[in-house]
């Protein structure tokens, strides 16, 4: 499933303020505020990233190419709105055909969220993705441990401005992100 997120643009401050990074970074002068807010909003691009996820709750739109079986990539699924599909050429909003909720079922208490469907009515037969559902995925509060890891990369971003270079190696980023997130990552496996 191509998934494509419609909601706004993430605040990334609520997650976590820039007052607390800089208490964490052990800051006390706002020289760098901006520097920090931007290294704040980088680490929660990346833990985004690495577990599929948002760090807040936002609205998306998934695109298939028929009727079929799906698993998302991305979670936690919270809710679908709607099942919409074409079935004519035009491809305006108000075009698409909403399907009875009746025709498909899904569950989102497990992860990866899962739907299938029971009836598969005909759409038309040259759209590259017929079948959109609309839907709401990420945290409304997400977990301490991501919180954590984005101080964690944070200060890292922080202190190391850029790659870290031991003699003539030159390393990723050593601190226990992964270790944190591992449990809240999001991955399909077919």
């Amino acid at each position: 499933m191509r998934v494509q997120n419609t909601g706004s643009a993430p605040d990334y401050s609520t997650i976590l303020s820039t007052a607390d990074l800089k208490a964490h970074l052990r800051v006390t002068h706002s020289v760098e505020d901006a520097l920090i807010g931007s290294l704040r909003n980088a680490a929660c691009a990346w833990v985004e990233g690495y577990c599929n996820t948002k760090l807040h709750a936002t609205t998306a739109t998934g695109f298939l190419r028929g009727f079929h079986r799906t698993t998302w990539a991305v979670g936690p699924v919270t809710a679908i709105a709607s099942v919409k599909y074409q079935r004519t050429s035009s491809t305006a909003a108000n075009d698409l055909t909403t399907m009875d909720a009746g025709s498909y079922y899904f569950d989102i208490q497990t992860q990866p969220a899962v739907l299938a469907f029971i009836d598969s009515p005909s759409v038309f037969d040259y759209s590259h993705y017929p079948v959109q559902i609309a839907f709401t995925y990420g945290h409304a509060t997400p977990p301490e441990p991501m919180v954590h890891a984005v101080r964690l990369l944070a200060a890292h971003f922080y202190e190391n401005r850029q790659e870290e270079i031991t003699g003539t190696i030159s390393s990723q980023i050593k601190v226990g992100v992964e270790a944190l997130l591992s449990q809240y990552r999001n991955i399909l496996q077919p």
